[in-house]
């Protein structure tokens, strides 16, 4: 018997840089973000999380960056958010909520008409930014009790086995993972059917960027819990930050439980590694998985026009335009067909 933990390290994953003018900066200086916060494992969003973001000290020539304040907002009731007057550099962004693990990424802001964006740290740049928000870890007496109570174990033995996960998981809420790692290790090997040991042995690697070590944890909880719907996008998300967009769009599209944005990404990420047709693809499911989010038309559009396809790039272009007019999408798809003959 196995108790599905709800408590899991954040993942990193994406990024968004989207240009603006806001007077205080200099036209083509300054950029946004923009995003959404979710509950780890699920894409059941979370309002009302901080989030903050602080600037880079120096611009990427090197010089001192004395303008930029620290930018912060507040997710609205569909997790979403958006960060604005951000100039060029690497920004750390954080979402802090009561009872939440801080979920914090770094984000390199770039400018330009390719809204181009490097890799940093964990961090592969694609949009939007997605925060995975991660319950601190508790309940390690329930735990304990669920699964061995069954076992006819004396009281001393059960009270050792509680106080040890207890400890494991106060070392990974204090970030202290090798020591977490170590902890959950022991106790799986004693007690193999603490099956939910792996999925947070796998949390534990990937908040160390050990993907590889996540993964096969993650396989591990997945062999002995196959009905955790869950693990399918750990593993994906994970597999997602190795670079293997083959894998991680297997996984993603499993069984229907891709969103929008796990098939837009997956388009972002074969665009930056150069692989268009592949690129248009997810883009292609992801406008089919939400006909009205205007973000995949405009990229299917812009591939278009860079095929040389005038005609069909209007075409999606204006149907951007119809979806949202009042949109950083809507606004450069405008700005697009004006310019087209």
């Amino acid at each position: 018997m196995s108790v599905s933990r709800l408590l899991c390290r954040v993942l990193p994953v994406v990024a968004v840089v989207s240009l603006g003018a806001p007077q205080a900066f200099a036209q083509g200086d300054t950029g946004s973000m923009q995003g959404r916060v979710f509950l780890e494992g699920t894409r059941e969003p979370v309002a009302g999380v901080a989030v903050r973001a602080v600037p880079p000290r120096r611009a990427p020539d090197g010089s001192p960056v004395t303008l930029a304040e620290p930018v912060e907002t507040v997710t609205d009731g569909n997790g979403r958010f958006a960060l604005n007057w951000m100039r060029s550099g690497i920004w750390t962004a954080t979402a802090a909520a009561e009872g939440f693990e801080d979920a914090v990424l770094r984000i390199e802001v770039t400018q330009g008409e390719t809204n181009a964006c490097t890799a940093t740290k964990m961090q592969r740049c694609i949009q939007p930014i997605e925060f995975y928000m991660a319950p601190d870890k508790s309940d390690a007496v329930l735990e304990v009790e669920q699964v061995l109570g069954d076992a006819d174990l004396a009281n001393p033995v059960l009270d050792q086995v509680k106080a040890d996960l207890t400890a494991a998981d106060a070392a990974y809420n204090s970030r202290d993972y090798r020591t977490a790692i170590d902890g959950y290790d022991k106790l799986v090997s004693s007690w193999p059917q603490m099956t939910a040991l792996h999925r947070d042995i796998g949390d534990a690697h990937r908040a160390l960027a050990e993907f590889e070590a996540a993964v096969a944890a993650y396989e591990r909880y997945r062999t002995a819990e196959p009905d955790d719907d869950v693990i399918e996008r750990k593993i994906a998300r994970t597999r997602l930050l190795m670079g293997d967009l083959g894998a991680a769009g297997e996984l993603a599209a499993a069984d229907g439980s891709a969103s929008r944005e796990d098939l837009y990404n997956l388009g972002e990420v074969a665009f930056n590694q150069g692989d268009v047709d592949t690129a248009a693809g997810w883009y292609e499911k992801s406008a089919a998985a939400d006909p009205e989010w205007p973000a995949p038309v405009l990229k299917l559009g812009l591939l278009a026009l860079n095929r040389g396809d005038i005609e069909d790039a209007k075409v999606l272009f204006q149907r951007v335009v119809d979806l949202a007019p009042d949109s950083e999408e809507g606004t450069q798809a405008g700005a697009m067909l004006a310019a087209l003959p």
